[in-house]
């Protein structure tokens, strides 16, 4: 079942500031289903409200989202060579935080992909995945150590971690920034939180495609910042993918939680809601953008037929992509545009 088919509840307040003051931006989801989309007045969050309850969210993430989403209970072989293609362009990014060994934790590690890299390139890495189908496949295809579920049963050790990493996960959260304190307790003092989710100021979709009935939350790099700070975390940097459709946030937990109470944002929200405004189908038409994509997905559906033809199987295939950050200058890369890909 669609998770906008569930009945819906009204948010009482915005997760930042505690404000009630919204207003809405968007009445429909990229599938053209009713999906009310609305910004905080007072620090810029966008979210969905209202929206189904916790349990009806923990469902759908643990048996119908991937079936929605993919089409798929488990991985196909094409899955999991875009899986890991994305997760080499990750790899570029997180080799400065990671030291030989480091002990790593993927929370919405979906198929595997980047776990198994990270254990390819001599990790402790191990993920944590809400759904059934793709957590069962990276244990029993990939053989890396996933646990099924959210962060409500998640089990790890405190201060046990040097890295965790959430990619295109703290969207579908119901309460990121209580999620981000969870996290940061699994780290060490030094160890850092990396987060990377869809940026709610990008131009280079259309602008009917902008809202997701599975994305309960739409960051720019101010609120996510703001939503780890929330946390007791330090922001280490901010920054947006080539093409502007992915926000990251780098965060590091010090010896002493850093008190932050909810806050407005100084005009965060007049700038989203500008953008917002101004990012019309006409603008958008009058742009590279709905010209170059299109071309630029039949290179990388091309790219992938070819390159898959050479694999029986997902680990077979992922073993490669390994060797590919071990000895770069041993293959030729014929990768598809920096943050164009995302695995939600």
């Amino acid at each position: 079942m669609p998770l906008h088919a569930f009945s819906s509840t009204p948010v009482e307040h915005c997760e930042l500031c505690h404000s009630t003051h919204f207003t809405v931006v968007a009445s429909k989801d990229r599938d053209g289903q009713p999906l009310r989309s609305v910004i905080c007045e007072n620090c810029g969050l966008v979210f969905s409200d209202p929206r189904p309850d916790s349990t009806q969210i923990d469902d759908f993430y643990r048996e119908g989202y991937r079936m929605a989403y993919k089409q798929a209970w488990q991985p196909r072989l094409k899955h999991t060579y875009r899986a890991g293609k994305v997760a080499q362009d990750r790899m570029r990014h997180l080799m400065a935080l990671l030291v030989p060994g480091s002990s790593v934790l993927d929370f919405g590690s979906g198929g595997g992909e980047l776990v198994f890299i990270l254990r390819e390139l001599g990790h402790e890495a191990r993920g944590i995945e809400p759904n059934i189908g793709y957590a069962e496949y990276s244990r029993d295809v990939l053989g890396i150590t996933v646990q099924i579920g959210g962060f409500a049963e998640a089990r790890v050790e405190p201060r046990s971690l040097d890295l965790v990493t959430l990619f295109h996960v703290a969207e579908h959260l119901e309460h990121p920034v209580e999620a981000f304190k969870q996290a940061a307790q699994w780290l060490r003092v030094g160890g850092k939180l990396y987060i990377e989710v869809p940026n709610v100021e990008s131009r280079c979709i259309w602008p009917s495609s902008r809202f997701h009935q599975a994305h309960l939350y739409n960051f720019n790099a101010a609120t996510l910042a703001q939503a780890g700070r929330l946390a007791g975390l330090g922001v280490v940097t901010t920054f947006t993918s080539e093409d502007g459709g992915n926000v990251t946030a780098i965060f590091e937990k010090p010896e002493t939680p850093i008190d932050t109470a909810p806050a407005p944002l100084a005009d965060n929200a007049d700038r989203i809601a500008r953008i917002l405004r101004d990012h019309t189908a006409f603008a958008h038409a009058f742009t590279a953008h709905p010209y170059t994509r299109p071309i630029q997905k039949l290179r990388r559906q091309w790219d992938e037929r070819q390159a898959i033809a050479h694999f029986s199987d997902g680990k077979t295939l992922l073993q490669h992509l390994a060797r590919e950050i071990k000895h770069p200058q041993r293959h030729d890369h014929h990768d598809g545009p920096k943050g164009a890909l995302a695995t939600a």
